[in-house]
């Protein structure tokens, strides 16, 4: 790859970070908890959550975003900041 094209890929990233969201993972003393993770192994890493609303869990880490973590059959399959609630469900039609 030439250094033009370096440039251009690298120019293109930092443009496009700001809307990178920072949901999809929680990180909670060291541990980070993605899609996939149980309810024990969530609660084992963060606790109790700050709230629960049936399958949504919203975990509030101090110094960060809320984010809530949705559950399908005592597994995490969806994890986003609470500031993305105005934005798309997730893909499995989860809204809390």
């Amino acid at each position: 790859m030439n250094v033009k094209n370096r440039l251009i890929l690298v120019a293109g990233v930092i443009l496009t970070a700001p809307f990178v969201s920072h949901a999809g993972s929680l990180e909670c003393q060291g541990n980070i908890i993605s899609p996939g993770a149980t309810e024990q192994e969530l609660l084992d890493a963060c606790g109790e959550p700050t709230s629960r609303n049936g399958a949504n869990w919203v975990y509030h880490v101090p110094g960060s975003i809320p984010v809530i973590v949705t559950f399908g059959n005592g597994v995490a399959t969806f994890i986003r900041d609470v500031e993305s609630e105005d934005s798309p469900a997730s893909p499995h039609g989860d809204n809390p």
